[in-house]
C-alpha cells in the first residue's frame, strides 16, 4: 500500500525539519519542501499529493490561501499552519474550507491529530460520495462522530473519533464497545437520560426501516465539563430487512446552541422592548408576514396580536386604509418615484422612512407619523422591516389652531401700528393746523419740531406695519426715508448743503428704532437749521455700522459747529434733553467732537 504524501510549504528551514520530523514519524511520505505558494502549485500538480501542510504567509506573490484555492479542483486537502488569528485572516482561510487551521506555536500531539483528522475526513468525503446513507450519518467536521448500537447484543460500538470528542479512549473505557446503561451512566447527565430513553424507545420499537430521529441534549466529558450534542438516529437493517439495531450521529453544537439560546434572549429581550415602545409598532419578515405587533398598536386598531401575527399579504393595511394596499413598511425597498405615488410627504435619510400620511383608525381620519427602519441578517441582506406609527392628530390640530391664533394676532397687531401711525400723523396734522394761527417764527418752529417728532414715530410703525417681522424693521431704508424727508422740510438750496447718508443694512428692534428715530430728528434738524447760516456750504451726514454686537452711530455736519459753552449733559434745551434721555433709554454711551463742525457719536449694543 502506498504511502501518504504529504507537501510541506513553509518558509522556515528549522520549521520545516520539525514539521517534517513529525509528518514522517506517523509513516507518510514527505517527498517535497516548498518555501513558495508557485513552488508548492507546481509539485501540487505534478505530484498530486494526499495532503499539503502550509503557512498562509509565504515567498512570491502567491500566498497559502491562494494555494489552497487552487488546488480545491485537485481534491487535495490543506492544513494552514499559521500564528495569524485576525479576523480577517481567518475568514479569508476559511473560504478555502481547510482541513484544518493550526495556530503557532503547536503541540506535536497537536499536528499529528490535525493530520489524522484531515486525512481521515478526505477518506469519509470520499465514501460519502457514493453512499447516500453516509451521507446522512458521516462526519463533516471533526465535532461529528459515528456510532453503531446492536439490539441483540445491548452493545454499542464507538471508534477512537468518538471517544475523542467525548474527552477519553478506547483504553479508558475498556474498549471500544459499552452498553446502553453504560453509556447513560457515563455520558448523560440525570436529568436528561428520561428524554434520551423516549427516543431511544421510539427506534427500537419501530419496524419502519427509514425511521428517524433526532434529539438534542447535554452530555458529560470524561474532564466533567458539559456539551451540548446533537444525535441523528436511524434503524439499521440486514440484506433481508431484519432489525438489527441503530446508528446515528453525535455533533457537538455548543457553542450553536449557546449562540442560539444568546440569539433567543436577545430576541426576547429585544421582543420584549418592541412591546412596551410608546408608539404603536409591528414588525414583519422578508416575505411580508407579522412577526410581532405590540401593545401600543393593539390598543390603537384593537386588533389582538394572535389574530394578525403570521399574516401577509398586506393584511395588516386593512386596519389603517380600510382595503389591502402597501403600507410604508412595503416600500422599504421602492424608488423615491413610487414611494411618492403613495405617501406624497415622505423623507429618506439612509435607508430610514418617514412620512405623515392620514389614516382610518377605527372609523375615525387621524392623522399619524410613521416611521421604517429595514431590518438585515448577518450578512447585510434585508430580512424584513419594523414600523412605528404615532397618532399625531391633536399635535396637528393643536398647531392649526397655534398658526391661526398667530395669525389673528399678527394681523391685529399689524392694525395697531396702522392705527398708531394714522394718530400719530393725526397729531402731526393738527400740529400743522395750529401752527397756522401761530405769529412768532419762534412758536412756529417749535410745532414744526413737534411735527416731525411725530412724523418719525408713525414712519416707524408703517414700516412694521407694512413689514412681515412685526418686530423689528430694516433700519437702512427708515434712516434713509427719514433723513430725506427732513432734508426736504428744511434745505431750501441742495445747492449749498448736501446730505451723505453711509448706513448699513441692519434689522433694528422697535425698543430701538423709536428712540434712534427721535435722535435722529433732533440732531439733523438741528444740523440743518443752525449749521450752516448765511451762504455757508457743507454737509450733513449720517453713518451707521455694526462691529460684532455693538452699534455706532455717527451724526452731524461740517458747518459753524455748536458753541463750546454749551455743556452737552447739562443743556436746558428741549433738544439735548432728548437726545440724553433717548440715547440713556437704549442703554448707549453719546460723544460730541467739535472739531470740525458738529459730530455725535453714539454707541449701543443689541439686546437679546
Amino acid at each position: 500500500m502506498a504511502k501518504v504524501k504529504v507537501i510541506l510549504v513553509v518558509d522556515e528551514t528549522e520549521s520545516a525539519t520539525d514539521i517534517k520530523r513529525i509528518v514522517e514519524s506517523l509513516n507518510y511520505e514527505v517527498p517535497y519542501t516548498a518555501s513558495s505558494g508557485k513552488e508548492a502549485l507546481d509539485k501540487a500538480v505534478k505530484t498530486k499529493p494526499d495532503l499539503i501542510l502550509t503557512n498562509i504567509i509565504l515567498e512570491g506573490d502567491i500566498d497559502g490561501i491562494e494555494v489552497a484555492s487552487k488546488v480545491k479542483d485537485l481534491d487535495i486537502p490543506v492544513i494552514f499552519l499559521t500564528s495569524h488569528t485576525s479576523d480577517e485572516i481567518v475568514h479569508q482561510a476559511m473560504a478555502t474550507k481547510p482541513y484544518g487551521y493550526l495556530v503557532k506555536p503547536f503541540q506535536e500531539v497537536e499536528l499529528k491529530f490535525a493530520i489524522k483528522m484531515a486525512l481521515y475526513k478526505k477518506k469519509v468525503e470520499h465514501e460519502l460520495r457514493w453512499s447516500d446513507n453516509r451521507l446522512k450519518i458521516g462526519m463533516d467536521i471533526g465535532k461529528m462522530v459515528y456510532w453503531e448500537y446492536d439490539t441483540e447484543k445491548d452493545l454499542f460500538t464507538f471508534d477512537e473519533q468518538f471517544y475523542s470528542l467525548y474527552g477519553t479512549s478506547g483504553d479508558e473505557e475498556g474498549g471500544n464497545q459499552m452498553s446502553s446503561a453504560e453509556y447513560a451512566n457515563r455520558f448523560v447527565p440525570p436529568e436528561e437520560q428520561a428524554l434520551v430513553g423516549v427516543e431511544v424507545a421510539k427506534a427500537l420499537e419501530t419496524d419502519d426501516p427509514n425511521f428517524s430521529s433526532t434529539i438534542g441534549h447535554w452530555m458529560v466529558r470524561a474532564d466533567g465539563e458539559r456539551r451540548y450534542i446533537l444525535v441523528r438516529i436511524r434503524v439499521r437493517m440486514d440484506e433481508n430487512g431484519k432489525k438489527l439495531g441503530t446508528r446515528g450521529v453525535n455533533q457537538d453544537i455548543t457553542e450553536q446552541k449557546m449562540a442560539e439560546d444568546a440569539l433567543k434572549e436577545a430576541d426576547h429581550r429585544i421582543s420584549d422592548i418592541i412591546d412596551f415602545f410608546p408608539d404603536a409598532s409591528f414588525t414583519i419578515d422578508a416575505d411580508g408576514r407579522v412577526i410581532s405587533w405590540n401593545r401600543a398598536i393593539n390598543q390603537m386598531t384593537q386588533v389582538n396580536p394572535e389574530e394578525i401575527l403570521g399574516k401577509g399579504n398586506y393584511e395588516y393595511s386593512i386596519h389603517f386604509y380600510g382595503e389591502r394596499r402597501p403600507m410604508l413598511i412595503d416600500m422599504i425597498n421602492a424608488s423615491d418615484d413610487e414611494i411618492k405615488e403613495q405617501y406624497p410627504n415622505y423623507e429618506r435619510e439612509g435607508k430610514v422612512l418617514t412620512a405623515e400620511t392620514e389614516v382610518i383608525i377605527r372609523g375615525d381620519v387621524r392623522t399619524t407619523w410613521i416611521k421604517v427602519v429595514p431590518l438585515e441578517d448577518s450578512e447585510g441582506n434585508y430580512a424584513g422591516a419594523i414600523e412605528a406609527i404615532r397618532d399625531i392628530t391633536s399635535l396637528r390640530n393643536a398647531e392649526n389652531k397655534l398658526k391661526k391664533s398667530l395669525y389673528e394676532k399678527e394681523m391685529l397687531l399689524k392694525e395697531i401700528h396702522h392705527r398708531v401711525k394714522n394718530n400719530l400723523m393725526i397729531i402731526s396734522s393738527l400740529l400743522n393746523l395750529q401752527a397756522n394761527y401761530l405769529k412768532d417764527q419762534e412758536s412756529i418752529d417749535i410745532f414744526k419740531e413737534s411735527q416731525n417728532r411725530a412724523q418719525s414715530m408713525a414712519l416707524i410703525h408703517q414700516r412694521l406695519y407694512q413689514s412681515d417681522d412685526l418686530k423689528s424693521i430694516g433700519f437702512q431704508e427708515y434712516i434713509s426715508t427719514l433723513a430725506r424727508d427732513l432734508y426736504q422740510c428744511y434745505v431750501n438750496d441742495p445747492g449749498r448743503i448736501s446730505l451723505q447718508l453711509n448706513i448699513e443694512d441692519v434689522d433694528m428692534d422697535i425698543d430701538h428704532a423709536i428712540p434712534l428715530g427721535l435722535i435722529l430728528n433732533e440732531i439733523i434738524t438741528n444740523s440743518m437749521k443752525y449749521g450752516f447760516p448765511g451762504d455757508l456750504e457743507g454737509k450733513i451726514f449720517v453713518d451707521l455700522r455694526k462691529n460684532d454686537n455693538e452699534y455706532i452711530l455717527l451724526v452731524g455736519d461740517d458747518g459753524v459747529g455748536i458753541p463750546s459753552d454749551i455743556d452737552l449733559e447739562k443743556s436746558n434745551t428741549l433738544g439735548m434733553q432728548l437726545i440724553n434721555g433717548l440715547t440713556g433709554q437704549i442703554d448707549g454711551e453719546i460723544e460730541l467732537d467739535r472739531d470740525n463742525g458738529t459730530e455725535f457719536k453714539i454707541t449701543f449694543k443689541e439686546r437679546y
